[in-house]
This record gives structure tokens, C-alpha cells and sequence, in this order.
């Protein structure tokens, strides 16, 4: 039996391999009719908390216009495109969501912007894939 997949999670943190998880997830979304969810987590490590209210702010905003391009992407291409902005420890924060939204699969890119990228597989993709209840597809 094939499953429909029709609630599509894409991580966005700006990189390119990100986007080219966007692109895949469309393709998906165009054959089955399905709707994409692009999420960001926004982490702020804790220091004074002026400069970590700033920092959050500008984080935030980055975050807002980064999720605006891809559903403007999503719209030129006449699919159905909603964001979402959450806080704290990216992979975690990710698998939570999309187990308690019910997606039908996670498509995340297989390196995201990170300071140190890993040899294989990118560490938040990889404890995505290892913390998910939801099918992960990973994107090179």
C-alpha cells in the first residue's frame, strides 16, 4: 500500500542544502497535492539578558524573512505553504513538532549552517533521523 503524503515539514535555516530540501519537498508536494510547513528554530545561547532579548529579536526577524522567500517559492509554483518559529534546541524541537502535528515525513536538508559540519551528516539532521517517530528524507 502506498501512503500519501500530504503534510510535508521541511526544516529552513538559510543554507543551501535547506533550499534544496524546499525543492524536494515541492516536487513531493506537486504529485500529491500536499502542503508544506517550513519551521525554524531559533537558538539563543543564555548570556545578559538585554543582549539576549536583542539577539532573539534579530534572530526572529531573520527567521521571518528567511520563511517568507520559501513560501513565496512555494506560491510560484502553486503550492500550499505555512511557517512556523519555534525556540530552543533545533533537532529536538523539530521531532517534537512533527510527531505532534502528524507530517507524513520530514525532508530535511543533509547539512544545515552549523559552526562544525559533520563528516558524514550534518549533527541536527542526524539527531532528527534518530529522534523522529515521522519517516525523515534527507536531501544532499
Amino acid at each position: 500500500m502506498v501512503q500519501k503524503i500530504n503534510n510535508i515539514l521541511v526544516p529552513l535555516d538559510g543554507s543551501k542544502d535547506s533550499i534544496r530540501g524546499l525543492d524536494k519537498a515541492i516536487s513531493i508536494a506537486k504529485q500529491s497535492d500536499g502542503v508544506i510547513t517550513g519551521i525554524n528554530v531559533v537558538t539563543v545561547a543564555p548570556t545578559l539578558a538585554s543582549s539576549v532579548i536583542n539577539y532573539k529579536k534579530f534572530l526572529t526577524k531573520k527567521a521571518e524573512e528567511m520563511l517568507d522567500s520559501a513560501k513565496k517559492n512555494c506560491e510560484k509554483q502553486d503550492v500550499k505553504f505555512s511557517s512556523k518559529i519555534l525556540y530552543g534546541s533545533p533537532a529536538s524541537k523539530i521531532a517534537e513538532f512533527a510527531e505532534k502535528e502528524k507530517f507524513d515525513v520530514v525532508v530535511v536538508g543533509s547539512r544545515g549552517i552549523g559552526g562544525i559540519k559533520g563528516a558524514i551528516l550534518g549533527s541536527v539532521a542526524n539527531t532528527i533521523v534518530h529522534k523522529s517517530k515521522v519517516s525523515v528524507l534527507i536531501v544532499k
